[in-house]
């Protein structure tokens, strides 16, 4: 049972004065060439830069959060660095040949963590819960075909697609597509306290102690055996205990790692990378790029961005190659396109094609009548300023992007006269302009997934962000396409389609690749990344040396 513990958890004066010290698929691994047999037991502390807002997986939106609600919360199916997918609850599935019916064989002996059984029942209830009409997850990417299932037997389950969706095993993968117990569908609470009794999942890790907004602890469960088929084992957790500490300044997660206050810290901050990377007593790690750019997606429906010049003026008004060079120094690669650089759908035409041209964002912004200036030099139209928000859900600001959009913001100003007005804004306020549709930029960047669901998710009229909007201001139709076969060279097209549009009228503007890193101590070993989330993974394979 989880302890919901209220005392504040301190950094030692010790771990302070060593982050001001520091503040002067397969992952990539540099540093770290052991290889010795692992061993069984001990503990692990992460420092973090974010507490989840919600610890329920299918009603959670927030990347950061993920690999802490993996260790108790698994899929039907896992996902491969390659894209394939591979067995984890389920231990195989079919498909039909109109694309419409999924079966799937479940793992025999598979467990709740309150000793519930799994069945192909539980899993159909589950989801019922997150189909689009009704549930948590409408306007997010994942089950939007789905349209039924049925318990086969205790084992098997036959699930039915309204239509073919090349990308539906992608949402079985997903964070969302996580199986819960009986007891959390049951519930009448939104399962995002991390002691709430009924938030149980069939993961390697138990909830053990809580203290809301400094730390999470999971306990080993020691009769988990059914692990996803990209795992380095089978079998339980090496660790018995593994802590998340929320420590969300760089600086500070850098001094509690060089001052062995916690083993593994994420989100290194880019100064702070020779710190780690081929020093001795650590290691230094960095993820694939395969989710989307970290991007302005602008609203095509609010003014003055619904003008396409004004977004391409806004588009081509800065030197993005410079700003993210003197802000990221090499360690992550500017954006041309959508898609990351490491998936198999990136749109490689894209490169070069567009960007820091200051006279012909000029050129446009005067088109579109915006030819005054006041007295701070804005541009001005019918005596209003040019200004554009950005909404910045203070949730989801990580990796320093506020101050590279700040960098962009100072740009902008001074090459064309354009107010970008940077707003950080509360995770309520931005889910209420959603609703209404009267967000104006977002920035954001999705977790690796199927194309589809990405673009389902930010272009379609049944995403979070264009829900409902008509065709002008959608791609439903290439979206649709993207997803109505399997053949691969046909997803492509439509995928390449996609990107160049929604490049070329300014409603996507991509600066750059992330890439997710972690930094260690030597004695920590088995660390790597979930392909699927393009984050680091669960606890699950992790083991220390002793």
């Amino acid at each position: 049972m989880i302890r919901s513990l209220r005392t504040p958890v301190a950094l030692s004066v010790a771990v302070l004065a060593a982050a001001a010290l520091a503040a002067c698929g397969p992952a990539t691994t540099r540093g770290d060439a052991d290889s010795s047999t692992p061993v069984s037991g001990g503990e692990v502390t992460w420092g973090v830069s974010v507490e989840p807002v919600c610890y329920n997986p299918q009603d959670s939106g927030q990347q950061n959060s993920y690999p802490i609600i993996r260790n108790f919360a698994e899929s039907l199916v896992g996902k491969e660095t390659d894209g394939s997918y591979t067995p984890w609850l389920a231990e195989s599935w079919e498909i039909s040949d109109d694309e419409r019916t999924y079966t799937f064989t479940l793992r025999e002996g598979v467990t709740f963590s309150d000793g519930t059984p799994l069945t192909a029942e539980i899993v159909k209830a589950n989801y019922d819960r997150i189909t689009p009409e009704d549930s948590v997850l409408r306007g997010k990417p994942s089950f939007q075909a789905y349209e039924s299932s049925r318990a086969v037997d205790e084992r098997t389950l036959e699930v039915t697609l309204s239509e073919p969706d090349a990308a539906f095993l992608d949402s079985v993968a997903g964070i969302w597509g996580s199986i819960l117990a009986p007891a959390a569908l049951e519930s009448d609470t939104d399962l995002c306290r991390a002691d709430d009794p009924a938030l149980i999942g069939t993961g390697p890790f138990v909830f053990d102690e809580w203290v809301p907004g400094q730390q999470v602890s999971y306990t080993a469960r020691d009769d988990y055996d059914w692990a996803p088929g990209y795992a380095a084992h089978t079998g339980p957790a090496y660790l018995d205990e593994a802590t998340y500490r929320f420590l969300p300044e760089a600086t500070v997660r850098t001094g509690a790692l060089t001052a062995a206050q916690v083993d593994v810290i994420e989100n290194v901050q880019v100064t702070d990378t020779q710190v780690f990377d081929d020093v001795p007593g650590f290691q230094y790690l960095s993820g694939p790029t395969t989710g989307t750019a970290f991007s302005l997606n602008i609203n095509t429906r609010e003014a003055p961005a619904d003008d396409v010049r004004v977004r391409q003026a806004l588009r081509d008004g800065f030197d993005l190659d410079a700003i993210i060079r003197g802000q990221y120094l090499g360690t992550v690669e500017r954006a041309y396109s959508s898609i990351g650089p490491d998936s198999p759908f990136f749109d490689d035409t894209l490169v070069g094609s567009w960007g820091d041209d200051i006279d012909g964002a000029n050129a446009l912004l005067d088109e579109a009548g915006w030819t005054e200036r006041d007295a701070e030099g804005f541009r001005t139209k019918d005596g209003e300023r040019l200004t554009i928000e950005v909404g910045y859900p203070q949730p989801y600001v990580r990796d320093e992007r506020d101050i590279l959009l700040q960098a962009i913001q100072s740009e902008l100003k001074e090459n064309i006269g354009l107010d970008l007005d940077l707003q950080i804004i509360t995770g309520a306020a931005f889910s209420d302009q959603t609703a209404n549709g009267t967000w104006t930029v977002y920035p954001n960047t999705l977790a690796t997934a199927d194309p589809t669901n990405l673009f389902r998710s930010l272009f379609s009229s049944e995403g979070f962000l264009y829900m409902g909007a008509d065709e002008e201001h959608t791609l439903d139709g290439l979206i649709d396409d993207s997803m109505h076969s399997l053949d691969q060279d046909a997803r492509k097209a439509a995928f390449d389609a996609i990107q160049e549009q929604v490049v070329s009228d300014a409603r996507y503007i991509p600066l750059y690749h992330p890439v997710y890193t972690l930094a260690a101590g030597e004695h920590v070993h088995g660390l790597s990344f979930e392909p699927q989330l393009d984050s680091p993974a669960s606890s699950y394979d992790v083991w220390v040396a002793r």
